[in-house]
């Protein structure tokens, strides 16, 4: 009788240990979500910088590159954009003025 009490006792605090990780559920974006706001958070920085340095062209020149430079570091290393879209997204805010 006392081991099927132990037993029982060890299946419940098991019942109820599973029942809290369950809900435990992060809020997981979807990778496509994650993108886009990778995508809009850059294109953020960019007019931010030409609209701080509108003044001085030389000065918002060497910003931009820097940024560019930047930018491009983070997305090699990021796993959710590909080359070509790397790339893209470069040439795309290296367009913006």
């Amino acid at each position: 009788m006392d081991t099927l009490t132990l037993i029982l006792i060890f299946l419940i605090f098991f019942a109820f240990f599973l029942f809290l990780t369950a809900k435990k559920k992060n809020n997981i974006k979807a990778p496509a979500v994650k993108k886009e706001e990778l995508i809009q958070n850059y294109k953020k920085q960019m007019i931010e910088l030409l609209k701080k340095y509108e003044n001085d062209k030389e000065t918002q020149t060497k910003q931009k590159i820097k940024l560019l430079k930047q930018i491009n570091q983070e997305l090699s290393m990021n796993l959710f954009f590909e080359k070509v879209e790397a790339r893209k997204l470069l040439q795309e805010l290296s367009n913006l003025s």
